[in-house]
């Protein structure tokens, strides 16, 4: 894939929820064949940043924009964000009685793929590439356990095969086994078309078993740092949030 600057641009963004401020000022540009780490600690406005992105319709945009190609998409409808390519894998996933995985899958592949045969072997495909085969005929997150969940969640991105997707903590909560092959599906939409990701981690665990490029790093609802993502990461690692705060 060729780089081109400025895929994404979040421009200055302030969220409020229930009018409490969550997103205080953020900035930052996803750029073409890019993995983005966004990392932070809890209650840092990582997740609601995403939400706002993806156009939740709880986390309101007070301040700010977000451009998809220089196009402002902060006024549109999260079913129109999806249009667009942009998808988001929550960090808490909905339990959805009496929907099965397989019809999900079915009903979100069918919107791009016209032929049942083909449905049926993309759902085979990412069932064998995050190990869900056996939650497939199972209601959507009826007694799945975290690593579970995250792997049907992170399933459907596979399914949409978005042009940027949001990851949100995905590491969070999770066995080790479920992070190496959420890992490796992340890779995975990269090589099959996906054109960028942004990932949410306050750990970093799922950082060491996916490639990524750069990082932000947000404290306080503010983003403060960004830069390589490895340098990012080790000095995390070492040395706290805070010692990053305004690095670039």
């Amino acid at each position: 894939m060729t780089l081109s600057l400025g895929m994404l641009r979040v421009v200055e963004l302030a969220v409020e929820v229930d009018g409490i401020r969550v997103v205080k000022r953020a900035s930052l540009e996803i750029r073409r064949g890019e993995v983005i780490l966004l990392l932070g600690p809890n209650a840092s406005g990582k997740s609601s940043l995403l939400n706002a992105i993806a156009g939740l319709p709880r986390f309101k945009i007070v301040r700010g924009d977000v451009l998809l190609e220089g196009d402002s998409i902060k006024d549109l409808e999260p079913s129109e964000r999806v249009k667009l390519g942009i998808a988001l894998a929550v960090q808490h996933p909905p339990k959805l009685r009496g929907i099965k995985v397989r019809r999900l899958l079915e009903k979100l592949i069918a919107g791009r793929e016209g032929s049942i045969i083909r449905v049926r072997r993309e759902i085979e495909r990412i069932s064998k590439v995050l190990d869900i085969g056996e939650l497939l005929d199972r209601d959507y997150g009826a007694g799945f356990s975290g690593g579970e969940m995250k792997r049907v969640e992170v399933a459907t991105l596979l399914a949409l095969k978005p042009r940027i997707a949001l990851v949100d903590e995905p590491d969070s909560g999770v066995d080790v086994d479920s992070v190496l092959l959420i890992a490796s599906a992340l890779d995975l939409m990269i090589e099959q078309g996906t054109e960028a990701i942004l990932l949410v981690t306050h750990s970093g665990f799922i950082a060491r078993h996916v490639k990524h490029d750069r990082a932000y790093v947000m404290l306080d609802g503010k983003v403060v740092a960004e830069g390589s993502s490895t340098r990012i990461l080790n000095l995390v690692l070492e040395r706290g949030f805070a010692a990053v705060k305004g690095w670039r």
